[in-house]
């Protein structure tokens, strides 16, 4: 078996061998001086494939209906090859990605192999209005960079909710959630839910997890720059203590979604975007209801932090003008449209009345009201440092420590700011 240090460092040749070559086309002859093609230079229509690496999820009927037949009528001349599978192994094997698409928590992960670039000057070049989008998504992205630049742009965003279960409410007598709740409202409604009746043990609320939790609040946990744990504070703890306030009360435990959509056992789930999901459930008969995110009580109104999906092109691609024809098409309003309709994907665009005919087309979902969903926003997101994979399971895991009632909150919280730094060093 190969060592990962040994698959990194092939790795990195090969994009070293990769950057040289490309630097040293652009510099080869004494008197030439490299300067950047004029603005109006027309862009070759040559047939050329394209290489996407599959960061994030997207399914094949979206693949196709939203990136490849609105290729196929604007910009014939290209064709994508989709990648996915472990990004190190990828580049070990010569091949870099033209395009990326990952969600901005993890676009970190290309710092290492130097795939990112800033696309300023190929988004004035194309005549790319950034004016469209909600500069929050956008933000979410320049935050991880040193000067502000722009690696990608977002074609779709997560969004919170908190999804109920009717027929739970109806059967124990209790109202329906409503909008504007904080998260002390909606345990204390957990309390009225939370029960076990005829063998099967009912859950009032669950909030996924704790890191769900706390995304309002945009907390680190590891400072990108100084790449040391941010986790043994006050905003910590009170997250820890929430959760495990939501925890206490005797019979109620955090969930994945089967337990809300196939086993339907909770009466109210708080995450984010369920809805292509829930629809065949709904068709079997899942009486669902949607009502607004809790929020903390100095935050009304307010979900969590930014989660987008971004389309990026690597540094390395011979054809990055292509390669921004098609985050250009994959941003139009049309095929945005078509994303929002039948995909039931939250558009960034600053369109109000696109982000209204969320999941339009879904006939499961015409007499459910989603409107709740509008009433938030989201906050803006931390910088996600590259160790923010690992350093989340850490944390997660000391929490479930104090919740189970093995650490009390202090020690769980400095025990995983110890040990995240100790793996970030141990990682150098």
């Amino acid at each position: 078996m190969i060592s990962k240090n040994k698959t990194y460092a092939v790795t990195m040749c090969i994009l070293a061998a990769l950057t040289a070559a490309l630097t040293g086309c652009q510099q080869s002859g004494k008197t030439q001086t490299p300067s950047a093609p004029p603005v109006n230079e027309p862009i070759s229509t040559e047939p050329v494939k394209l290489t996407v690496f599959k960061g994030q999820a997207i399914s094949d009927e979206e693949w196709d209906q939203l990136l490849v037949q609105p290729l196929k009528k604007k910009y014939p001349h290209i064709t994508l090859e989709p990648l996915s599978g472990n990004l190190p192994d990828i580049i070990a094997s010569g091949i870099v990605p033209d395009l990326l698409t990952q969600f901005n928590g993890y676009a970190t992960d290309f710092i290492p192999y130097n795939l990112l670039m800033d696309l300023t000057p190929l988004l004035a070049k194309h005549k790319i209005d950034l004016n469209r989008f909600d500069p929050v998504y956008l933000d979410a992205l320049r935050v991880l960079s040193d000067k502000g630049e722009l690696y990608g742009l977002p074609y779709s965003t997560q969004f919170n909710a908190l999804y109920y279960n009717k027929d739970l409410f109806d059967r124990f007598g209790v109202p329906y959630p409503k909008d504007g709740m904080t998260w002390e409202d909606a345990a204390q409604l957990a309390e009225k839910l939370t029960r076990l009746e005829g063998g099967t043990q009912y859950v009032g609320l669950s909030y996924e997890h704790i890191s769900r939790l706390s995304s309002s609040l945009s907390p680190d946990i590891v400072d990108m720059r100084k790449e040391t744990a941010t986790v043994n504070n006050d905003l910590w703890k009170k997250v820890f203590v929430l959760g495990h306030r939501i925890n206490s009360i005797q019979g109620n435990v955090s969930t994945g979604n089967d337990e809300f959509i196939k086993n339907r056992r909770v009466a109210m789930y708080a995450t984010v975007n369920l809805l292509t999901k829930l629809t065949d459930a709904v068709k079997n008969g899942l009486n669902v209801g949607l009502a607004q995110y809790p929020s903390f009580k100095e935050q009304p109104n307010v979900y969590g932090y930014v989660d987008a999906h971004y389309m990026l092109i690597s540094r390395q691609s011979k054809y990055k003008d292509q390669a921004m024809q098609v985050i250009e098409l994959f941003t139009s309003d049309e095929v945005q449209r078509q994303m929002t309709r039948k995909f039931a994907r939250l558009s960034p665009l600053q369109n109000t009345e696109l982000k209204k005919q969320l999941a339009a087309d879904i006939p499961q979902f015409s007499g459910i009201d989603i409107s709740s969903i509008f009433k938030s926003k989201p906050s803006p997101a931390p910088a996600f440092s590259k160790h923010y994979r690992d350093a989340r399971k850490i944390l997660m895991a000391k929490y479930d420590e104090y919740n189970t009632g093995q650490k009390d909150v202090n020690t769980a919280l400095r025990e995983a700011d110890e040990e995240i730094n100790k793996m970030i060093s141990g990682a150098k």
